[in-house]
């Protein structure tokens, strides 16, 4: 317990530094527990001033507060708004090179620093090894820290590095941070950790302002895509976020919603990082109103008015679709978060969750054409790198590609190889789809000069070419990763048919080669993440299916719950069967003479409605209420 000069202590620093005159409810016990010495693990909601639980405490601790982040954009976001609140901030990133890491720790050993960002790989690095004793470090904060659990769903296994921060700074006091994780995850982060006596916080994660719809009606696509117009026009000084499974995906949305006339970019791994960096930022300043994205964004942005997150399919755990949507509504107004799933969305999904996991002959044969290919014999361990090529894999053990990837991923984990895969693409073959009146007379973007080449370059639509990116480069002067960009968008305007090759793989042998039939895979790689990651996507199909409130289905996953307190807000809380009835009946009275095409009714309806909407237009026809033209609807009692 904090006593009466600790607490003053604690205002007074929070109202200099942050400008605020209390701290929220569920931020008081962590910020006290941790300034007092304590170890913390602390679930809190996202949005919710999660980074103050340890920022705030590690200031009135004073000395340097390390913190081990997952994501650059996560640790540069962060100093940077610690640098306005006037602490000493700092991050150990590759974008500084050597010269800047040293800067940065020479700084630090020299207590000119509060605050230290650094990703959990950067732990082994011999700089900052080096410098370690030099260190005063008093507080060290994990943040995600749900990837330190073998449960948690972005599981990184370099954060089982970070207890070994415990024999460095012994008298430390340690802060575990997460927004998403369950009961067994939070234990598990204790364990990890080895956080003797650590103080468990766990807060609601409902937000009151989020409103939460599941539309399993009509086609998905195009459901989204007009809900995302919708919702432009109602909110045009706003942002939105339109959630994706694939890189390709995310580039045909965002494709797509252009050709609709709205302000669109699509992100995902696969784009040159300076295009990646121009798109964020346009969308974070309003010049972009719409960013169609894998999962890969939104992580250490806090961009207050996005009034709307939509997801083309559920993401394979409710972690997953609480930190995504939970990216809506931080200025703490009202942000609509609607997830469309149809059956096409539901097998695509359910068929991709089972190549993560082969059979264990196909692992076991995986291995054996590893060893063919690199000729490896039984006993030897290469002291370099054997190569691989997974189109060889794939013809000659008749394996999906996708299945071949993931063998190889269970065989790292297991600690028989590990992959090295080379990400420049040597060649491709292009097919050109846009026929011959795409002359441009203005060339402006990358895509253009691309574009214009290769429809100079083709002589008939049924022609197939072998193109090698990098050569594309140095012809038009453009840097290799804006040409594959430019590639992957042409492909998915559909001007070009774009077949990239395989990225060659290496393969590192972490042990001697053995007989593929002796490869036993551990439970906790195999059978156990098998069972965890079906029941994950059990719970958000229990979701998806539920009809009861969503934010208390959400808030019990989180907290061990079954008490339902309705939120109001949500699809399930707000459909009314009786008003449904009456408005149906309103709307066909006010369309008598030509009646009301069935597809814009049932819109006219919320998104988690439309079912229900179309179940009751069937029933009223059955019942002689209603009947129709083709499509249309007319009420059979209008005057």
């Amino acid at each position: 317990m904090l006593n009466s000069d600790s607490k003053t202590t604690i205002l007074s620093v929070l109202q200099s530094n942050w400008g605020y005159n209390s701290l929220r409810p569920f931020q008081e016990g962590p910020v006290e527990a941790l300034t007092n010495g304590k170890n913390v693990i602390a679930m809190l909601p996202t949005g919710g001033g999660k980074s103050i639980c340890f920022q705030l405490p590690a200031l009135v601790r004073g000395g340097l507060c390390l913190v081990i982040s997952p994501l650059i954009a996560l640790m540069e976001d962060q100093t940077h708004q610690l640098k306005i609140s006037g602490a000493r901030a700092a991050a150990l990133t590759g974008s500084i090179g050597r010269d800047g890491i040293d800067r940065v720790l020479e700084n630090a050993c020299l207590g000119q620093l509060d605050f230290l960002y650094l990703a959990p790989e950067r732990l082994v690095d011999p700089m900052f090894i080096a410098r370690c004793s030099m260190l005063d470090v008093r507080t060290i904060a994990i943040d995600e820290a749900h990837c330190i659990s073998q449960w948690g769903h972005d599981f990184r296994k370099e954060y089982r590095n970070i207890g070994g921060l415990r024999n460095l700074f012994p008298n430390a006091a340690w802060g575990a941070y997460t927004a998403t994780a369950t009961r067994e995850v939070l234990e598990d982060i204790e364990n990890q950790l080895d956080l003797v006596d650590a103080q468990i916080f766990r807060s609601s994660t409902r937000r009151s302002n989020l409103h939460f719809d599941v539309s399993t009606w009509g086609d998905a696509t195009n459901e989204l895509l007009q809900q995302a117009s919708k919702l432009s026009k109602e909110f045009p000084s706003d942002a939105g976020l339109v959630y994706v499974k694939s890189r390709n995906e995310a580039d045909i949305f965002a494709q797509r919603m252009k050709a609709m006339g709205l302000s669109a970019e699509s992100f995902h791994a696969g784009l040159d990082s300076k295009v990646k960096q121009t798109r964020q930022r346009a969308w974070i300043k309003g010049r972009v109103q719409i960013i169609a994205c894998t999962s890969a964004f939104g992580m250490g942005i806090d961009k207050p008015n996005v009034r709307w997150v939509l997801h083309y399919g559920a993401p394979t755990t409710l972690e997953s679709y609480v930190q995504e949507a939970g990216r809506g509504g931080r200025d703490g107004k009202d942000s609509k978060c609607i997830l469309f799933q149809g059956e096409i969305e539901l097998k695509k999904a359910q068929r991709k969750i089972n190549e993560q996991f082969p059979y264990i002959s196909v692992i076991k044969s995986v291995y054996q054409n590893a060893a063919d290919q690199g000729r490896v014999a039984l006993g030897d361990m290469p002291e370099t790198p054997t190569e691989f090529n997974v189109d060889k894999c794939a013809k000659a053990l008749k394996e999906s590609y996708s299945h071949i990837k993931s063998s190889l991923r269970i065989l790292s984990n297991a600690g028989f190889i590990e992959v090295v895969e080379n990400r420049i693409l040597n060649s491709g073959t292009i097919m050109w789809l846009g026929g011959r009146n795409r002359i441009l007379n203005q060339v402006e973007s990358e895509d253009d000069k691309v574009s214009a080449f290769l429809m100079r370059r083709f002589s008939t639509s049924t022609e197939c070419v072998t193109i090698n990116p990098s050569t594309l480069s140095k012809e038009l002067n453009i840097p290799l990763d804006s040409v594959n960009t430019a590639l992957s968008s042409l492909d998915a305007q559909g001007v070009i048919e774009w077949s990239p090759s395989r990225p060659a793989m290496q393969i590192v042998w972490s042990e001697a080669r053995r007989d593929a039939l002796t490869i036993a895979l551990n439970p906790e790689i195999y059978t156990d993440r098998i069972d965890d990651i079906r029941d994950k996507w059990d719970s958000i199909q229990s979701y998806v299916e539920n009809e009861s409130c969503r934010s208390s289905l959400l808030d019990n996953y989180f907290n061990d719950s079954t008490e339902i307190i309705p939120c109001g807000t949500c699809d399930n809380c707000t459909f009314d069967l009786e008003l449904s009835k009456t408005t149906i009946t309103d709307i066909l009275k006010g369309k008598s003479s030509h009646g009301i095409d069935a597809f814009d009714l049932i819109r006219l309806f919320k998104p988690g409605h439309r079912a229900y909407i179309a179940t009751l237009l069937r029933e009223l026809y059955d019942a002689g209420e209603i009947h129709t033209q083709d499509t249309t609807v007319f009420s059979s009692f209008a005057e």
